[in-house]
This record gives C-alpha cells, structure tokens and sequence, in this order.
C-alpha cells in the first residue's frame, strides 16, 4: 500500500481529529429512516473507516504531543 509522509503542525492534526470525530458522531446519530438503505449502508461502511483513520491518528498524536 502507497501511504503519504505528511508534516502537518499540531494544529492542524487536531482539526483533522476533530473533523473526524464530528462526522463519526454525525453517522452514528442518523436517524435510519432518513436516508436511503444504499446511501446507509454507503455511510455505515465510511463509518468504520473513519474510526480506524481517527483512531490511528489519535495513536500518532498521543505519542508524540500527548492525548487529544
């Protein structure tokens, strides 16, 4: 897998996180019935890939400046 060395100010990691951890909590608080079963399911699996994305970043963040 291609990855990218990005050199971001702390800063600008913790909008990320934060963006991140809205849209997280966006899909999780979404009404079921207010969108169609293929854009749900679209979003459900985005989901969990947004938890793993955050989750990794937090990791990096914590070891190097600290829990966020």
């Amino acid at each position: 897998m291609e990855t990218l060395d990005l050199k971001l100010p702390c800063s600008d990691v913790t909008l990320i996180l934060d963006a991140l951890r809205h849209y997280i909590a966006y899909i999780n608080d979404l009404d079921d019935d207010a969108v169609d079963e293929d854009t749900l399911s679209d979003l459900l699996n985005d989901n969990e890939v947004l938890k793993g994305l955050e989750s990794s970043i937090a990791l990096q963040f914590a070891e190097k400046f600290g829990e966020y």
